[in-house]
């Protein structure tokens, strides 16, 4: 299985103008740095979170070998279920499928659905529509996620927690870190974004 970013936010959830406001900083010396935390930090708190904060577009692969070990049982992986193939889709939450292929051929999009179940988006496929006596087999799947289209839209625990771990890693950027990056006040703040995950 193989996960690429095909592309990026468009923005960042929080401006160079509201952090180095939040820093108290009033020259342009360490701009670049600046942003250059903003986005590092706001992509460790998707990993945390397991989501896409900013809408993005995704490519998940199975390869062959993903297929052929596909699991009977739902979980965190591929399985089958009830002559239904169901994917699940890394970093959510999906907002929309923009095409499925199969040995590099595009699905009609008649043939797949996406179902939620609490905060697990699936890809589902009619396996007569995968195993039709071939031994090998690929599925492409891309899709655009994301928690909102805008920064505008961004709950704000997520702006304050990715201004508190910018703020952290700016100051500490000389210094060799002693504690964890992530503070007790920034795992407050992204508690109500995790799926019963503890970090």
């Amino acid at each position: 299985m193989q996960l690429n970013l095909l592309e990026k936010p468009s923005e960042e959830i929080i401006t160079l103008a509201e952090t180095k406001n939040y820093l108290r900083i009033d020259h342009d010396f360490d701009d670049n740095l600046i942003s250059a935390i903003i986005k590092s930090t706001r992509e460790a708190i998707e990993a945390i979170i397991q989501k896409s904060i900013l809408k993005q577009i995704w490519e998940y692969k199975l390869d062959n070998a993903s297929i052929c070990n596909f699991d009977f049982q739902e979980g965190d992986y591929p399985s089958i279920h009830c002559n239904s193939v169901r994917i699940p889709l890394p970093k959510p939450p999906i907002r929309e499928i923009i095409s499925v292929s199969v040995d590099d051929r595009d699905l009609d999009p008649n043939k797949y659905s996406l179902e939620k179940t609490n905060d697990k988006f699936c890809l589902c496929i009619d396996s007569k529509h995968l195993f039709r006596n071939r031994r090998k087999i690929s599925i492409a799947i891309k899709y655009s996620a994301g928690i909102a289209d805008s920064a505008e839209n961004i709950p704000y625990q997520l702006k304050l927690a990715n201004l508190m771990l910018t703020a952290n890693a700016f100051q500490e950027r000389f210094a060799y870190p002693q504690n964890n990056i992530v503070s007790q006040g920034v795992k407050q703040l992204l508690h109500p974004f995790l799926n019963l995950r503890i970090f």
